[in-house]
């Protein structure tokens, strides 16, 4: 039976235009719609190929049985957790959409138009990065903590804005809110919302007008950006900015001479800049300490490979030199033009290297009970919050939604033998990406640096956080495959090449 070409280019065209749409929307957290839009034309044209030829033609990887007996695990934990009854399945449903992403890619069968999808990956990383930084200078798009809510007859006080009477200052008083006398009411830029400014407690707050009152919050100089939270927009940072950083130097080291190639590095330093301007604002000091681990070890590798490929010994140190004596200059600048608030965020890691943790301990040890109770299959997927209630000690004050810790977080919510199975999974990913090491043209230098430096930030990063959250989930997976289809379409070019000699 012939197959009709036209039909299989219109799966093909799916798989395509589904992978564009879904990473335009990534980075935008109030897209969930074109984000799913984009994940089902994918599914479409997958599924749709398979059944028109016939064939699973199914790309194996080494990854294949840890996945399925990953997977199975979790199953397990969301159907025989100890409180079945308030266990939900909706967080297996997202590691299976996930990793199933992560099969699409590997399957795509795009040959050279995976690059369109990842160059849509770095576009949609900039606009997202500019409008971060937009946002904040209009000074919007912070993150809003609620402090709690006041009655509704405060509203005609708060919209003459004449100062605050003493009840005002009891009420607000007894949201932990305590208001010095220069402080003054503003009106926002949105009806039925107010603004007080306290300068001289460098605090700023919100007034939102409900249906039975006003809700009080307390506004953080954190860009959220184009995310609905800062530690979403710091997850989603950590690991696409490693992998951009990465293929920044690809392009430096292998685009200089080529045409157009000074646009091509131009545009994505530009993008590289933006979006460390939007990790620094978020406030995400694990993020941070994520991606700064992962950028020295990039450059310590860079370094070491540069020397040991030294041939005209005076002229490579004198680059190696010049490229580290440019790196300190950029990074010491930048630290002495920072905003105040990002340096005294800086300094509460060096002064308080315990305090700037917060409850972490406390969360950590309560991890650490729930693994001894429930080894094997843990306490069930999205149940972390639940149990830790139940056996948190009676002074903690918040008992969050996440173990603040991807280790302890899938050993507590999947068990041990999960946690085992995920780290074999990244040895194997390791292994993978350094298998590429040798690689000598732009995207597989790229692939190379930044899928090493995303991993690592990612192992970093997840030793204070718990950084797979929906978007980063689908990012995490997305990026893994985009490494492995890179290394087969260059694997089955070599064997076409082997083929014709």
């Amino acid at each position: 039976m012939e197959q009709n070409p036209k039909k299989l280019n219109l799966y093909e065209k799916a798989i395509y235009v589904g992978f564009i749409i879904f990473v335009l929307s990534l980075p935008f957290d109030h897209t969930s719609l074109f984000l799913n839009v984009g994940m089902s034309l994918v599914l479409f044209g997958w599924v749709g190929r398979i059944i028109y030829e016939r064939k699973l033609n199914w790309k194996r990887t080494l990854l294949d049985i840890p996945i399925a007996l990953f997977l199975g695990l979790a199953l397990v934990a969301s159907l025989f957790a100890p409180h079945p009854a308030t266990s939900s399945l909706g967080y297996f449903w997202k590691l299976l959409r996930a990793i199933l992403l992560f099969y699409a890619v590997v399957n795509c069968r795009l040959g050279i138009r995976l690059r369109h999808v990842f160059i849509a990956f770095i576009v949609a990383a900039g606009i997202s990065s500019f409008l971060g930084l937009l946002l904040y200078i209009n000074d919007t798009g912070l993150t809003h903590s609620l402090m709690g809510r006041i009655g509704l007859e405060y509203q005609g006080e708060l919209a003459a804005r004449e100062g605050f009477s003493d009840e005002l200052r009891v009420e607000l008083r007894q949201i932990n809110i305590p208001l010095t006398q220069t402080a003054s009411i503003l009106q926002s830029k949105k009806p039925d919302e107010w603004r007080i400014d306290d300068l001289e407690r460098n605090r700023r707050y919100l007034v939102r007008k409900r249906e039975t009152d006003l809700s009080v919050y307390m506004i953080e100089q954190r860009l959220t950006g184009t995310f609905k939270a800062p530690n979403y927009l710091g997850a989603y940072l950590a690991l696409a900015l490693p992998f951009v950083i990465g293929y920044f130097l690809a392009s430096w080291q292998t685009l200089r001479k080529e045409k157009h190639g000074v646009w091509t590095i131009s545009g994505i330093g530009i993008v590289v800049v933006m979006m460390t301007a939007n990790l620094l604002l978020t406030l995400t000091r694990g993020a941070w300490i994520g991606v700064a681990f992962a950028t020295l070890c990039i450059c310590c590798y860079l370094v070491v490979r540069r020397f040991s490929e030294i041939k005209s010994t005076r002229g490579t140190l004198k680059q190696v030199l010049i490229g580290a004596t440019l790196i300190i200059a950029i990074i010491s600048v930048s630290i002495f033009l920072m905003p105040h608030h990002i340096k005294t965020r800086f300094n509460t890691m060096i002064e308080k290297p315990m305090g700037f943790m917060g409850e972490r301990p406390q969360w950590w040890h309560t991890s650490l009970e729930l693994i001894q109770k429930y080894p094997i299959t843990g306490t069930g997927m999205g149940r972390f919050r639940y149990e830790a209630t139940l056996n948190a000690p009676s002074d903690l004050t918040d008992v969050p939604f996440h173990a603040h810790n991807i280790y302890l977080h899938i050993a507590v919510e999947q068990g041990i033998p999960s946690l085992l199975l995920f780290l074999l999974m990244i040895v194997i990913i390791w292994k993978r990406i350094r298998s590429m090491k040798d690689e000598k043209d732009f995207w597989g230098i790229g692939a190379f640096i930044g899928g090493s430096g995303f991993l690592i930030s990612v192992l970093v990063y997840g030793l204070a956080d718990y950084i797979f959250h929906h978007r980063s989930l689908l990012l995490f997976w997305f990026i893994i495959g985009i490494i492995y289809c890179i290394q087969q379409h260059k694997d089955e070019i070599d064997e076409k090449r082997l083929e014709t000699d």
